[in-house]
């Protein structure tokens, strides 16, 4: 009897938070740990037959972002995988660092399915849009600290060490620390709407999820 096809997608993003945990060989897992791969899996209709490679930025010294998706995207068409994801925070630099992502992922190979986006200031922000999925993981029956309304507003960390979304979310779930990535990850794993995440990061997510949805869902039938 012969095995059920997997389709693989490579994700390619900074930190574990993100992406979730990254080795210098990536082996072919499931997408169960990391806010990007999960919400993958989610936007893409929880497909039986994914699975995910995850891969930090490139590190190629004196290149540009650009250049850096520009090659990840090549290495991900040449390593066989069905289509690949790219996410970076913003540091407060949209649109710049979104324009480059893009300059990237369209450099070459226009006909392997490539998705981008940029979670503005950072990835906390996409989990501050759920305050009842915060309060899950948390175990509590109502949060420390309310989530705000419009999580995209909080600035950068780079730009402000006390009040950012890394903080903020710390405070909502009753922390005095950045959360874990296995702390996130439940936080993830506990955010079923994803309407709900279009509509508080409508910067980020929300062109995130479109592109998703166009260049990746399909993979899945």
């Amino acid at each position: 009897m012969s095995e059920p096809r997997v389709f693989v997608i490579e994700i390619v993003g900074e930190g574990k938070t993100d992406i979730g945990p990254t080795t210098r060989e990536p082996g072919i897992e499931l997408p169960t740990t990391g806010v990007v791969p999960i919400f993958l899996y989610k936007l893409c209709g929880q497909p039986d037959s994914m699975r995910v490679k995850r891969r930090k930025e490139a590190f190629l010294q004196g290149k540009t972002l650009e250049q850096k998706v520009k090659f990840s995207k090549r290495q991900a068409k040449y390593n066989g995988a069905a289509g690949a994801v790219f996410v970076f925070d913003t540091e407060g630099e949209h649109p710049r660092k979104l324009q480059d992502i893009c300059r990237g992922r369209d450099a070459e190979h226009t006909d392997f399915p490539a998705a981008v986006g940029v979670a503005h200031p950072c990835i906390e922000a996409w989990l501050l849009s759920d305050g009842r999925a915060i309060a899950r993981r948390s175990s509590q029956a109502t949060l420390a600290e309310a989530p705000p309304e419009s999580p995209e507003d909080l600035p950068a960390p780079c730009r402000d060490k006390i009040h950012n979304p890394k903080l903020v979310l710390a405070c909502c779930a009753g922390k005095d620390r950045p959360l874990a990535m296995s702390e996130t990850t439940a936080i993830a794993s506990h955010m079923n709407d994803m309407d709900l995440i279009r509509a508080r990061c409508p910067i980020g997510f929300a062109p995130f999820a479109d592109e998703v949805m166009t260049l990746i869902r399909p993979i899945f039938g």
